[in-house]
């Protein structure tokens, strides 16, 4: 006698799917944020110890000022004294400027971009609160003090509800995460690469983040291509 399966019996007898491949790489060599160019990663985070002179500098130098900077630079040879200006010179000034120009180099054998730019903020309310993805090929980001930025899987999220997409409902109710899904955050001093919509390729897979809710004050550098 021939027998007949509902819809709900096939999704049941069917085999189980695959798990999405992850799009983050946490990584502990500087070497290895070379995986950001694989075309399934668009965050790679390198997790790195607290300096302590740098976040002594910051905590008693920067973070208690409205700083704002922005500068553009050129990559072997980056000027970056007005990131501190006014400071006095100490080991914790050179130690953070020190670990500025580090990153610049970093960035810059990553993109092969001559030129960088360079933003140094101290923000106490979130400067992109809401879930999205840049328009940019590949941004760098290090949080030094405070909530660093917030991050999702790219299977993780529906992309039509980003940003202005959702009609000014906040993420934690349009639904642009999907069920079960979590955000991840950043640590102070960590390395973020952000791989942008404008990545060769990478239309519909720009890393979608945003930054930490709450009035914490924060002291975020990033750093951008520059042709």
């Amino acid at each position: 006698m021939m027998t007949t399966t509902t819809a709900e019996e096939r999704e049941d007898l069917a085999p189980p799917r695959a798990a999405p491949a992850s799009s983050t790489r946490l990584v502990t060599e500087l070497a290895d944020l070379s995986e950001i160019a694989a075309p399934e990663v668009n965050v790679c985070v390198l997790r790195r110890g607290v300096d302590p002179d740098v976040e002594g500098f910051v905590r008693a130098w920067l973070l208690p000022r409205p700083v704002s900077e922005a500068l553009f630079v050129d990559a072997d040879a980056p000027e970056l004294t007005a990131l501190a200006a006014g400071a006095p010179h100490s080991p914790g000034r050179e130690a953070f400027l020190h670990d500025v120009r580090g990153l610049i180099s970093l960035f810059a054998d990553l993109t092969g971009c001559p030129r960088v730019g360079v933003r140094l903020a101290r923000l106490d309310k979130p400067m992109c609160p809401r879930l999205h993805a840049d328009m940019v090929t590949v941004r760098l980001v290090t949080t030094y003090a405070g909530p660093g930025t917030e991050w999702a899987e790219h299977a993780a999220v529906r992309r039509d509800r980003l940003g202005h997409r959702a009609n000014g409902v906040p993420d934690e109710k349009s639904g642009v995460l999907r069920a079960g899904a979590r955000l991840r955050a950043m640590e102070p001093f960590n390395v973020g690469l952000l791989k942008g919509e404008s990545w060769p390729g990478n239309q519909g897979r720009g890393a979608v983040h945003r930054s930490p809710p709450g009035a914490q004050p924060r002291v975020v550098v990033t750093l951008d291509a520059l042709a």
